[in-house]
């Protein structure tokens, strides 16, 4: 139960934090806040201040930020529409920059070396076995840049490239002697025998020593590498190779993170890290009813000088709403039918 509600309240800080970097900007840049709630529901508590009105909302998800004429006209001079172009898209993306920070600034805090002699361990290759079918082709010292175009940037993207490919022969990108080199057919199979009885690429890869410059390095490529790996399932979506029925909702996040909980700390804070930048990148799609859909609208005032009508920016939110709306509702149906399954 501690963990469950470990990650309801997570989950809601996470979207709390994506309106309060709205907020902060909004105040920031001039801009008229009338609202702003933590939390969905009922309000419990609530405190005008400064012409803002806060709530505190009964259940622990979600908030928002309401700002004067943000989805309509207002005769007011620090109403949203009465912005600078510039200031609207910072105030508009600046939710999901708020997640990416967040989202760095978990992973910073946990991110520990893993290699054995309190390093870290990188792409570049210390050893090639003999007996390795990429002997001859690969060699200590090369630094592996890519893998049939998937860019490396940390240690364990190798297997994920691995994983991509339609058989044991790659093209690898490396940097050899500070010159990038691109071998066009590498076999990567598990010939070499391990000691342990396993088979093995039989590839040995470099450690870094612990340094403040590396630990920000390794930091940054694990936040970047978060980021792609959700535009890598959105392609796996609309691609086909995963279907609408393996999305989860909130409810089926929150019991993931209920479960990494009991792990470790350091493993649920890994995720909540990994969902705040999940966030902000899904917040930046270019949908209706979305930050990213926002950001269109301004992007076509900034080419026609002037602003898409209101209304009929506010229709096209309305259907994107509501059919984000059905979809949480679909995919939280078949987060319970999980649950309930698999307990």
């Amino acid at each position: 139960m501690l963990q469950i509600i470990l990650a309801i309240l997570a989950f809601g800080m996470l979207v709390i934090v994506h309106e309060f970097g709205h907020f902060i900007t909004a105040k920031r840049g001039g801009v008229q806040v009338n609202e702003f709630w933590i939390g969905m529901g009922p309000t419990l508590l609530k405190k005008e201040r400064n012409g803002t009105l806060y709530c505190l909302k009964l259940l622990p998800f979600g908030g928002a930020c309401v700002m004067e004429g943000e989805d309509g006209e207002s005769d007011s001079a620090h109403s949203f529409g009465k912005a600078s172009l510039p200031r609207r898209m910072l105030i508009v993306a600046a939710g999901a920059l708020m997640n990416f920070l967040i989202g760095f600034l978990i992973v910073l805090a946990v991110t520990r070396p893993n290699g054995p002699n309190g390093g870290y361990i990188v792409s570049t290759l210390a050893d090639v076995d003999p007996a390795s079918t990429a002997a001859g082709e690969l060699q200590a010292g090369d630094e592996i840049l890519s893998v049939d175009g998937y860019r490396i940037l940390v240690r364990t993207d190798f297997e994920m490239a691995l994983s991509r490919g339609a058989d044991t022969t790659y093209e690898v990108t490396v940097r050899r002697d500070g010159e990038k080199l691109t071998l066009p057919a590498v076999r990567l199979e598990a010939a070499v025998e391990g000691e342990d009885g396993r088979k093995m690429i039989g590839l040995t890869f470099a450690e870094q020593p612990d340094s403040i410059g590396m630990h920000l390095s390794m930091a940054a490529r694990t936040s970047v590498n978060y980021a792609r790996l959700v535009w890598v399932s959105l392609g796996m979506l609309v691609s086909g190779q995963v279907g609408v029925d393996q999305l989860s909702g909130p409810v089926g996040v929150a019991s993931v993170m209920a479960t990494t909980a009991s792990y470790s700390l350091a493993a649920f804070l890994q995720l909540v890290a990994f969902i705040s930048i999940n966030l902000g990148v899904m917040n930046l799609l270019p949908l209706p009813a979305l930050d990213g859909g926002r950001l269109v609208f301004l992007i076509i005032e900034g080419i026609r000088r002037k602003p898409v009508p209101p209304q009929y920016e506010g229709y096209i939110h309305a259907a994107g709403l509501m059919l984000l709306l059905a979809l949480m509702v679909y995919v939280t149906g078949q987060d319970i039918v999980r649950i309930i399954a698999g307990g």
